[in-house]
């Protein structure tokens, strides 16, 4: 890798910062075939602005290419690898905004909220999924696929008498990811497979002195389990309810954690 990286901020509000990374991969061949060599500069530009001095918000947005080389399992693990898989390319784009207010005094001791909206152009995805009538993982290159989405946070501390404190986070993802390769394909813009149209979490936590007590939900959308998104390949949503109990010593800290309390059974992968 050679990088190089420079920031610089223009009155005070708006912060810039601008990088250029080229990667270069050159590989030999011993006993089997190899993935041919590789070189690829990536730049990016990220912008924050902070419209008013008196409130704690700031506009960001950012610019940015991305070079995912394919992992050594991608490519050589038995069964699975694909020598021949190519390099993933992402042009990223993001809006976003976000708002922090922080008080040492009252009940309500910081507020966090923040979106972003953003648009990524991906060439030669890679992905991996179970495939055939065998079930077998099999790693491709998906040609091109156009990926939307919305990113909204929010996180709430509330302190009360008696060391007292409660703090509630919420996190929520909306993206469509399409495949749109090529128009003749019946899969043609249609969501890729095991990517949910929304998905989430909740977490609410209490804390007196050493004691915590954690309660997380976390849910994920429906899916389709191959390329085409059709009834046979439909997923539901799935969700978990977890808890967790901990004490907090100065050199110890004991823990105990109920995962899926519900017991709700769910596939992540089909089977």
């Amino acid at each position: 890798y050679i990088s190089a990286a420079t920031a610089f901020t223009v009155a005070d509000r708006l912060k810039v910062q601008a990088s250029v990374l080229e990667t270069f991969v050159n590989e030999e061949k011993r006993q089997r075939d190899k993935a041919p060599n590789k070189s690829k500069v990536t730049p990016g530009l990220f912008l924050s602005y902070q419209p008013w001095r008196k409130h704690d918000i700031v506009v960001r947005a950012f610019y940015k290419t991305a070079y995912r080389m394919p992992t050594f399992n991608d490519l050589y693990y038995t069964d699975m690898g694909n020598p021949a898989l190519l390099p993933e390319t992402t042009t990223q784009y993001n809006v976003g905004a976000v708002y922090d207010r922080t008080r040492t005094e009252g009940i309500f001791r910081n507020l966090h909220l923040n979106a972003d909206v953003y648009y990524n152009d991906v060439r030669n995805k890679i992905v991996s999924w179970p495939q055939g009538p065998q079930f077998r993982w099999t790693t491709i290159n998906l040609g091109r696929v156009d990926i939307r989405g919305v990113d909204a946070g929010a996180a709430c501390t509330l302190a009360f008498p008696h060391e007292w404190t409660l703090t509630g986070k919420l996190q929520y993802t909306y993206q469509e990811a399409i495949d749109v390769t090529n128009p003749s394909d019946t899969y043609y813009r249609d969501q890729i497979p095991y990517i949910p149209w929304h998905s989430g979490t909740a977490v609410l936590a209490a804390t007196w002195k050493a004691w915590s007590l954690n309660y997380s939900f976390i849910y994920t959308g429906e899916r389709y389990s191959q390329q085409e998104n059709i009834r046979v390949n439909h997923l539901e949503p799935w969700y978990t309810h977890d808890l967790s109990l901990s004490y907090q010593a100065q050199r110890w800290q004991a823990r105990l954690d109920v995962n899926n309390l519900l017991a709700l059974d769910y596939d992540v992968i089909v089977n």
